[in-house]
């Protein structure tokens, strides 16, 4: 199935966002925030570090300090203990089968059937380069906001990270 690629009506609309997904925002904020950051912490220390080759790729596409970008494989990603903010991860695609790879600040995790993918690598990188270029909080925040209003296959962020991880490592 093609997915159109948003309009640039579609694209405006983001910038100012109905009051619905604004209230549906600021509900979830603080605890997506919050989640994300405890994610990073305690998979940090078990992850490995980026190749030569993956650290180069990283300093291309934005990435900060790729010294601190850590890869963990797991067969699980985690999921919110809050049984509402994990119905709202699991309604946007999180914990599914096919997601084969996830970043949480400077973690990146990977399926173990997509651990050895260039590809799902990449794209993950390409997300720390944007929140690097944003910030954490106005990344997810973007995040979030083109989830709710155009689902993962028209998000720009995730549109941008598909065409930035063609060129990858």
């Amino acid at each position: 199935m093609i997915v159109p690629r948003p309009t640039d009506q579609e694209l405006l609309a983001l910038d100012s966002p109905p009051p619905a997904v604004l209230a549906k925002l600021e509900h979830f904020f603080p605890r997506v925030l919050s989640w994300y950051e405890q994610v990073e912490v305690e998979l940090s220390p078990t992850g490995r570090p980026l190749s030569q080759r993956e650290a180069e790729f990283a300093s291309r596409v934005g990435v900060k300090d790729p010294t601190r970008v850590r890869i963990v494989v797991l067969e699980d990603f985690p999921l919110p203990a809050d049984a509402e903010l994990r119905n709202e991860a699991e309604r946007i695609g999180m914990g599914s089968k096919t997601e084969g790879g996830r970043t949480n600040g400077y973690v990146i995790m990977l399926k173990p059937w997509a651990a050895d993918k260039d590809a799902v690598v990449s794209h993950e990188l390409v997300h720390i380069g944007q929140q690097d270029r944003l910030g954490r909080a106005s990344f997810l925040r973007r995040y979030l906001i083109e989830m709710e209003m155009m689902g993962y296959a028209r998000s720009p962020l995730e549109l941008d990270a598909y065409a930035r991880q063609s060129r990858s490592l």
